[in-house]
């Protein structure tokens, strides 16, 4: 079987380590444009991509962290959410780290190559897609077709929305980046609120990622820098701009090809729950590749999965913050009204007040973006009463 992975970015990456190491004799194809930038913050992960790439390429952090730029994660502090600030925890004995993705792919690749030897290839190439069947893909790249069996399509964002289903009650689209060059000195992702929104920080061995997200809809881009200068206490920014829209794929797998990445889903980087979601994609394709799984039960599968990672959000949002503001009067009210007509909302609910034990992680249902005692400890910290057990 042969397999080709079209982009280099950090799902790229995973894709290829996945597919090397839950198939036997696959060879796998990474084709990406050389030229083609990837967006390069800083990442924060959960526990699935430090267990990928240790099972995958033996990558270990406690050894290697250098060669990322890697700093350990012990979970995630809510800042200026409630008064009092308080840790969402990668729960034991799982661990989560923050790396630099600028230098993912060489670092990985290099360890593929030396494991999987001829099952790996690179090829550096603009690909499209000429082709998708129920046999084969044809992809077109360095002026020929080449035939593959599968192909995972992680190129970024799409070029239109037709084929997507943009979210409505998820309020971001904007976001300034801030990279201060100083080591960060903590071991969690910071989701600090604002005023205007809310604001990640990540903690790299060399420097710092914040990113301030916002709606532009609501707050202007000039009001978003002067309240970065307060934060920072500084007019001197080292600013990326971001525009984007949450969305998720109506069709994740057709015939095949899989969407991945953020061709596949966007809606922000709250708990790292991204990387869960690309790590659940792959983990599909290999039960469609070994027949558990329908094209038809694998889209269901993961639009189901796509619906709880929304109302997640919504849960966090729902209860706004210590800010008084357009922003979050606004987020509230969808949020709100968004949990309430929420079908699979209730589903979880119910599955998590009947739970038969705290670390219970829904695998068999539909993959819940958290075990119990954590939805639990959220709902605690923020001080919400929607948790309760429903007569």
């Amino acid at each position: 079987m042969k397999i080709a992975v079209i982009g280099s970015g950090t799902v790229g990456v995973m894709s290829v380590c996945h597919f090397l190491y839950y198939t036997r004799g696959t060879q796998v194809h990474c084709i990406h444009d050389p030229n083609k930038k990837i967006l390069g913050i800083g990442e924060s992960t959960n526990i699935q991509i430090p267990d990928l790439f240790y099972k995958s390429v033996d990558f270990n952090p406690f050894f290697e962290n250098k060669e990322l730029d890697l700093t350990m994660k012990y979970g995630v502090v809510y800042k200026n959410w409630r008064k009092k600030d308080f840790l969402s925890p990668i729960m034991p004995p799982n661990f989560a780290f923050h790396f630099n993705n600028f230098k993912l792919k060489d670092v990985m690749f290099k360890k593929v190559k030396k494991l999987y030897k001829s099952r790996f290839k690179e090829i550096l190439a603009a690909a499209t897609i000429k082709e998708n069947s129920k046999d084969k893909v044809v992809l077109n790249f360095n002026g020929s077709n080449k035939t593959y069996d599968y192909v995972i399509d992680c190129s970024g964002y799409p070029e239109s929305y037709t084929d997507y289903i943009e979210s409505p009650s998820l309020p971001l689209n904007h976001a300034l980046v801030n990279v201060i060059d100083k080591p960060g000195n903590w071991n969690f992702t910071y989701h600090q609120a604002t005023k205007n929104g809310w604001m990640f920080g990540i903690p790299l061995h060399t420097r710092q990622g914040w990113g301030y997200l916002f709606n532009d809809k609501i707050t202007s881009k000039k009001e978003a820098i002067k309240d970065m200068t307060t934060i920072f206490k500084t007019d001197k920014l080292n600013l990326k701009e971001f525009k984007f829209k949450p969305y998720r794929a109506k069709k994740f797998l057709h015939n095949r090809v899989l969407k991945n990445g953020n061709k596949a889903i966007f809606y922000e980087p709250l708990e790292a729950l991204s990387g869960v979601f690309y790590d659940n994609i792959n983990r599909a394709l290999i039960d469609h590749i070994s027949n558990v799984k329908s094209e038809d039960e694998v889209n269901r599968h993961l639009g189901k999965m796509a619906e709880r990672y929304e109302n997640f959000i919504c849960f966090v949002y729902h209860g706004g913050s210590i800010y008084k503001s357009k922003f979050w009067s606004d987020v509230c009210k969808k949020t709100k009204k968004h949990l309430k007509h929420s079908q699979t909302w209730k589903e979880t609910v119910d599955f998590i007040n009947n739970a038969k034990h705290e670390f219970h992680n829904g695998e068999d249902f539909e993959n819940f973006p958290f075990c119990v005692k954590l939805y639990k400890l959220i709902n605690y910290n923020l001080q919400y009463k929607i948790l309760e057990r429903r007569k």
